[in-house]
């Protein structure tokens, strides 16, 4: 009777498996692979190390003037120097934890949004898109309940950048299901006005129609009246 005895079988080459078998198959894998990778390598050499030098090696970091930058790297203390003003524009300091509990209550009020457990989460997400603009405006705005003023001139920065990013996002969807449906539709005229508001915005770059809007259309207002480029009152 002949015995057959069974070897286990080896283990893949080391080269083929791991970090060497995948550096192999994607940048090695051909004579052409490899000379880009070779090629990319050396622009890396060529982009990084400076790039790191001059950002974070060399770069200036304390004091409170242009004058305490010594020019040879980043000068990192106009950023901290100017940062309120990046996030907050000419938003009066003293009136800034306006804006602050304003982005506290959007990320406090939508984390639920996001907990699967949650029991009735449709009624507190469409509660929430109900009530937190009232509020935000309330807060960033001010005029009543206590709160002063503060004209949207003074707005800027980071702020402003979410502010029109978060009322565009929300306007543009019930906007586009409109629009959408508009164009399906049977009546010739709501079909035309649809398809012509459509095509005429997804022809024109938005560039251009932020700068009639906040350059040239102020041009043609009677002389007196000026024109509130955020919100768009005289």
């Amino acid at each position: 009777m002949t015995i057959h005895t069974f070897k286990p079988d080896l283990p893949p080459p080391t080269i083929s498996i791991g970090a060497l078998g995948w550096l192999r198959a994607n940048l090695f894998s051909s004579w052409i692979n490899t000379l880009l990778t070779l090629v990319g390598l050396y622009l890396l050499w060529l982009i990084v190390p400076p790039v790191l030098e001059w950002a974070i090696f060399k770069a200036d970091w304390t004091g409170e003037t242009r004058a305490d930058c010594s020019r040879e790297g980043a000068c990192w203390v106009f950023i901290q120097t100017r940062f309120g003003q990046f996030m907050y524009g000419f938003y009066p300091t003293e009136l800034r934890w306006r804006v602050d509990a304003a982005a506290w209550l959007a990320i406090i009020g939508a984390a639920p949004l996001f907990l699967r457990q949650m029991p009735h989460k449709l009624r507190y997400g469409l509660g929430y898109l109900l009530v937190y603009p009232l509020l935000a405006y309330w807060l960033l705005h001010g005029g009543f309940l206590g709160l002063q003023t503060v004209p949207t001139s003074q707005w800027g920065g980071l702020m402003l950048t979410v502010v029109i990013a978060a009322v565009g996002i929300a306007g543009a969807l019930p906007l586009g299901i409109l629009l959408a449906l508009g164009r399906r539709s049977d009546m010739p005229a709501i079909r035309v006005l649809c398809v012509t508001f459509i095509e005429f915005w997804r022809g024109v770059p938005l560039i251009t129609v932020l700068f009639m809007s906040s350059v040239m259309l102020p041009l043609f207002l009677p002389e007196g009246m000026s024109l509130d480029k955020l919100c768009g009152q005289c």
